[in-house]
């Protein structure tokens, strides 16, 4: 009988199953493919997908990049002697839109996350049959819960019910996982707990655990803590169970909200800053006048790619410094930009390095951070659709939107001191109001609820909260609200040693992992696997995703799932998989 080499896949979302993929294509060149068995593992059972793609969720869950710029490239066929697969198309094919024909003033287009769910499900399920048919590949729908370094050199995988013994490999690509509750929400879940007519959900996510819950009614405020992506997810679907939003423009999808019944003060969304998310720009013309040049974006790669510059960088000024000059040029050149007398390009590169630096900061070019949230929200909706000058902060958003690819690729496993590193991606998360913002769409719903009454923004900017018998009362000045539901939609950061899941205390334990920063992620090198904190240990253990923020700048985005850093391990996986060969 034949030695198998084992390898285990745990957490088969987007990631896990572009990760599969590519290292079955990479055994398929070297005609390697024979004498391994790969085991995958996922609770959710949504295999390809994972649970942000699920197919069941609710189609108020929309993904924030456009399908313009959804660029998820074909997976080649696969043609060897014992196996034989299909291509399956891209995105774009499978949408049956070929957007380099398409006019650049055709709106942006931005899916349900649920249709996304269906490409990458059905991707996965054209590679996985014959895989299994072949005894390649094998699926677990179960959830790990501790991976254990064996002293004969391999690992086991014990899940909740099973321990899977003898893997001489494993990859994790396990995505968000469940961290230490913060402060606040420990009150809040301890005052909710005895109370049957007072409600806290400590995730914004499925939204049916809050639209079906019977105290949920015509008479329910909820409050919505953080005002980001998830908060419009959720408030979009709230809203869609008691009304429909009417188009009454389609050139600006600006809209109308009509209710079914009267909920006035509904929705009462609050952050700390009370800053609201920008709209990304509505059509490929209007996000053109934000994309750099590709000699600028080479220029600037070569800058904050320089190993030498990295190694002496005290804080991220240097990826400032290199970023201030195109985002100066680009407003210069800008058809309509707010405006100041005697302004030259030099003196708007300090402003954007004041900005990036600390963006409470004031000036006639940007818009105040003092004015109201709805104020500040009609006036990026109109720069989005090109309506409205350009304020300064927007334009930065929008080039550093462009930029981020450059960054998430020089600046990954760079020579900083992990000081700058978390320093650098700090920075990027304060981008991301604007980088990160949603679609046009989005926004004008949120304008359309405000107009209607429904949602409440009276105390998004950081309210006294005080916890009544009738719920979390809201307060600034005179005014006051009380909510008797409570959703908490700020998700966790990456942040390891906040992580509660078994699977990662149990691998600090074992000191399977090393620690990049208290607020960062774990350490791993360009191939994915793992730097072990006990460095005697030559550890076959792999993790891609946001864990590994720290080593990995810019983990979260679909794109960044099925693109280069998969790839890697999986180069370095068939690798060691072609050297066992040899040696058996």
């Amino acid at each position: 009988m034949k030695a198998v080499r084992k390898i285990g896949i745990i957490g088969v979302g987007p990631r896990g199953g572009y990760a599969l993929e590519r290292l079955v294509l990479e055994l398929t060149k070297q005609k390697r493919l024979r004498n391994i068995h790969i085991s995958l593992f996922e609770s959710t059972g949504n295999f390809g997908n994972g649970q942000v793609y699920d197919l069941k969720q609710n189609p108020s869950n929309w993904i924030n990049i456009s399908e313009r710029s959804l660029e998820l490239n074909q997976r080649e066929a696969i043609d060897s002697n014992t196996l034989k697969i299909e291509a399956f198309p891209s995105y774009h094919e499978w949408i049956d839109q070929d957007f380099t024909v398409l006019s650049d003033q055709k709106l942006d287009t931005y899916p349900p996350r649920a249709l996304i769910g269906k490409y990458l499900s059905e991707r996965f399920q054209s590679l996985s049959e014959s895989l299994i048919h072949s005894n390649i590949l094998s699926l677990h729908k179960e959830h790990v819960k501790n991976i254990k370094w064996l002293n004969n050199h391999k690992v086991q995988i014990a899940t909740s019910s099973h321990a899977y013994r003898e893997f001489d490999e494993v990859l994790l690509t396990i995505g968000h996982q469940e961290t230490e509750l913060s402060e606040d929400i420990k009150i809040w879940s301890e005052f909710a707990a005895d109370k049957t007519d007072i409600n806290l959900f400590k995730s914004p996510y499925p939204v049916a655990d809050y639209l079906n819950h019977i105290d949920l009614n015509d008479q329910s405020v909820i409050g919505i803590r953080g005002f980001g992506l998830a908060m419009i997810d959720a408030v979009r679907a709230i809203a869609e169970k008691v009304g429909q939003f009417v188009i009454e423009d389609e050139e600006t999808l600006s809209c109308s909200f009509q209710m079914d019944a009267d909920c006035k003060n509904r929705l009462v969304p609050f952050s700390l800053n009370g800053l609201p998310p920008s709209p990304k720009p509505l059509t490929a013309k209007i996000d053109k006048w934000f994309q750099p040049s590709d000699t600028a974006i080479l220029n600037f790669e070569l800058e904050i790619g320089n190993e030498q510059t990295q190694q002496k960088a005290k804080n991220p000024h240097f990826l400032i410094a290199a970023f201030a000059p195109i985002a100066s040029a680009i407003f210069s050149e800008l058809p309509n930009t707010r405006t100041h007398p005697n302004l030259s390009i030099a003196a708007i590169e300090v402003l954007i390095t004041q900005w990036l630096e600390d963006q409470s900061c004031e000036h006639p070019l940007f818009i105040s951070n003092k004015q109201s949230a709805r104020k500040s929200m009609e006036e990026f909706t109109e720069m989005a659709i090109g309506k409205r000058a350009t304020s300064l902060d927007y334009c930065i958003g929008q080039v550093w939107r462009h930029c981020q690819p450059s960054i998430y690729k020089k600046l990954s496993f760079n020579k900083c001191t992990n000081n700058v590193i978390a320093q650098i991606i700090e920075l990027d998360e304060s981008t991301k109001r604007f980088s990160y913002g949603p679609p046009v769409e989005s926004i004008q719903q949120l304008l359309a609820l405000i107009e209607a009454g429904i949602l409440n923004l009276d105390f998004v900017n950081d309210p006294n909260i005080d916890l009544l018998k009738e719920g979390w009362r809201f307060s600034v000045g005179e005014k006051s609200i009380t909510a008797n539901m409570m959703i908490d939609s700020v998700l966790d950061s990456p942040q390891i040693k906040a992580v509660k899941s078994s699977i990662i205390k149990n691998m600090l334990a074992d000191d399977l992992i090393k620690v990049v920063h208290d607020d960062l992620g774990v350490e791993t090198d360009e191939t994915a696997y793992l730097i072990s904190e006990n460095h005697e240990q030559n550890v076959p253990i792999a993790l891609l995703g946001r864990l590994a923020k720290g080593s990995i700048i810019g983990v979260d985005a679909i794109l960044e799932c099925l693109g280069s850093r998969p790839q890697q391990w999986a180069k370095q996986a068939a690798k060691y998989h072609s050297n066992w060969l040899d040696k058996n």
